[in-house]
C-alpha cells in the first residue's frame, strides 16, 4: 500500500472531495447514516448500503423541500427497504431514490456521486457544494 502523504478521510490539499465517514462505521444494509458535511448543524445528506454498493443522497424531499428523517438516521421503513419522507408520507426506492408512492410519485431524490478510497466514503463534490446544503 502507498504512504499517504494525508490522514485518512481528510481532503488532501486541492481535492475536490468531501469525507463522510470510514467505511466501517457506516451502519448494514437495512439501516441508514446522516452526515452534516457542511457543518450547517443539521444532516443534509445520508448514506445507505444495498447488496451491490453504496448510495449518498440529499436529505431532501421533492415534494417541499423538507428534510425525510424524523429523527437522528431515521430514513428507512421499519423493513429497510424504502427511504421514507416522514413528513408527508412519500415512499423512494432506496436503490434509485424514485418515488414510487406519496405526493411527489415519480419525482426523485438527488443522488450524490461518491469515491471509495483508502477504506473512507467520500462525496466527489467539494465541501462548499449546494449541493450539501
Amino acid at each position: 500500500m502507498a504512504a499517504l502523504s494525508h490522514t485518512p478521510g481528510a481532503p488532501a490539499p486541492g481535492d475536490t472531495r468531501t469525507p463522510l465517514c470510514a467505511l466501517d462505521a457506516l451502519p448494514p444494509v437495512g439501516q441508514a447514516r446522516g452526515f452534516d458535511p457542511a457543518k450547517s448543524g443539521r444532516d443534509t445528506v445520508f448514506a445507505l448500503r444495498r447488496s451491490d454498493g453504496i448510495r449518498v443522497y440529499r436529505n431532501h424531499c421533492p415534494h417541499q423541500g423538507v428534510p425525510l428523517e424524523y429523527r437522528k438516521d431515521r430514513f428507512l421503513s421499519g423493513d429497510g427497504q424504502r427511504i421514507l419522507c416522514y413528513a408527508h408520507g412519500a415512499h423512494f426506492e432506496a436503490d434509485t431514490g424514485l418515488c414510487t408512492d406519496g405526493p411527489c410519485r415519480g419525482m426523485s431524490l438527488a443522488s450524490l456521486p461518491l469515491v471509495i478510497e483508502d477504506g473512507w466514503l467520500y462525496l466527489a463534490v467539494a465541501p462548499d457544494s449546494p449541493l450539501l446544503r
